[in-house]
């Protein structure tokens, strides 16, 4: 769960430097927190002896296999580069706070 929270508050941060990036913030400054947030991005993604989400998601009900497939889809169109949680709740499928309690149930095992 520390590392499921490290990246959201590196999210976040992120999007604040976003959303402040018009005010002339330095691009060293952007860079770091972009390149933090894909080292805790793969330091999760590292992490393939848990069981994967979307099957945790499917078991609570937050998703169906077709909306898990559709997801791993576009995951893989796009490089792997975005985290499954992050392209569900872009769709509406499922919210962060689910999201949050299928990361925290994959992390206890």
């Amino acid at each position: 769960m520390q590392l499921a929270t490290e990246i959201q508050e590196y999210e976040r941060l992120a999007a604040e430097y976003r959303a402040q990036e018009a005010r002339g913030i330095p691009m060293s400054v952007r860079e770091w927190y972009e390149r933090k947030l894909a080292e805790l991005r793969a330091e999760l993604r590292g992490s393939q002896h848990r069981r994967p989400l979307g099957e945790i998601l499917i078991e609570m009900g937050a998703i169906d296999q077709e909306k898990l497939e559709q997801a791993l889809a576009q995951q893989q169109a796009e490089g792997g580069l975005r985290l499954l949680g992050e392209i569900l709740v872009e769709k509406g499928w499922a919210d962060e706070s689910t999201i949050q309690l299928a990361l925290q149930r994959q992390i206890a095992g």
